[in-house]
């Protein structure tokens, strides 16, 4: 009894000494930042880009950001719907009536409704509250080293692991989806990161201080480098800021426009939604918030619809 008792008080002052606690959270995967910087130049991007991505490149965040990347396939469905709540179609409707004349504006010009990219915003972001605080260069030179052996293969047991719970896929089929992914991510990050240093050069974006979800997305309609350049709108002549909400409402309109969006027809809504995030259900969210949306006269807001305000 008298040895169990100090084997006992041994184990815990080994769990709670620092070196132990240290060893047990010693992360799997850690930044290559000589490797990033071979890379990045090997892209043919220029010295000054590089230079400045590397100075203010964020490696703590790296194993964070490939594990929800690279394993967010493995959650349940159905996420989006959750957030189809009162307080969800009762912001959506304030939020047009505080921006009354910019989303007149944009409806003549796109013929996309207020009510849905309201709701858009509303799941993105709740209308700039919630943009995220990843800094968008890192989680992007993160992605770059998904495919190297050293991350490839703790990000596939960790794949193995968490598909016990579903068993959704075999250890075999599961093994190999994981090497296409970690080869796919990497690609795409090359794209965005490339496209990043185009907006940094011709559209000034401050790619230092930019910040947003841990997927690369920044501003409130959440929009990826590539997308920026090639749908972001702005209500004046200077380059599109997507932290406003002028400048948010008008890219989102054009993005929609720009994918097939017809006011009349629900399957081109649902095309057009799934274009700007590839999910059904977060293409039906939107849409469920949006019919229910009520807007009051100028000035107004809409009542909570109970005292919890969900």
């Amino acid at each position: 009894m008298q040895y169990r008792f100090l084997f006992l008080i041994f184990i815990l002052v080994m769990v709670a000494s620092p070196a132990f606690a240290k060893k047990i959270k010693a992360p799997l995967m850690k930044a290559d930042k000589t490797w990033v910087r071979k890379e990045l130049t090997k892209m043919g991007l220029s010295k000054s880009f590089v230079n400045e991505a590397m100075k203010s490149y964020e490696p703590e965040s790296f194993e964070k950001t490939l594990t929800l990347n690279l394993l967010g396939f493995l959650n349940p469905p159905g996420q989006h719907m959750n957030l189809v709540t009162p307080k969800a179609i009762r912001e959506a409707g304030n939020f047009i009536n505080e921006n009354r004349d910019i989303f007149r504006s944009v409806e003549s010009t796109y013929n996309v409704s207020p009510e849905v990219i309201s709701s858009l915003l509303w799941i993105e972001t709740r209308h700039g509250e919630d943009m995220g605080s990843f800094h968008t260069l890192s989680v992007y030179m993160h992605l770059l080293q998904a495919n190297l052996k050293k991350n490839k293969q703790p990000l596939t047991k960790l794949a193995l692991v968490k598909n016990k719970n579903e068993n959704e896929y075999t250890p075999k089929a599961l093994r190999k989806l994981m090497a296409v992914r970690t080869q796919r991510k990497s690609d795409w990050a090359k794209e965005q990161l490339i496209a990043l240093a185009a907006a940094r050069k011709n559209k000034n974006l401050d790619m230092i201080t930019l910040r947003g979800s841990y997927a690369g997305a920044f501003g409130l309609p959440q929009f990826i480098p590539s997308s920026y350049l090639e749908y972001a709108q702005s209500i004046d002549d200077t380059a599109p800021d997507l932290q406003t909400v002028e400048d948010a409402i008008y890219s989102v309109a054009n993005y929609l426009a720009k994918h097939g969006w017809q006011a009349s027809a629900d399957d081109s809504k649902v095309n057009a939604l799934m274009k700007y995030n590839n999910s059904r259900d977060y293409a039906d969210s939107i849409l469920a918030i949006s019919k229910e949306v009520t807007v009051g006269p100028p000035g107004s807001k809409t009542r909570a619809l109970s005292s919890s305000g969900k």
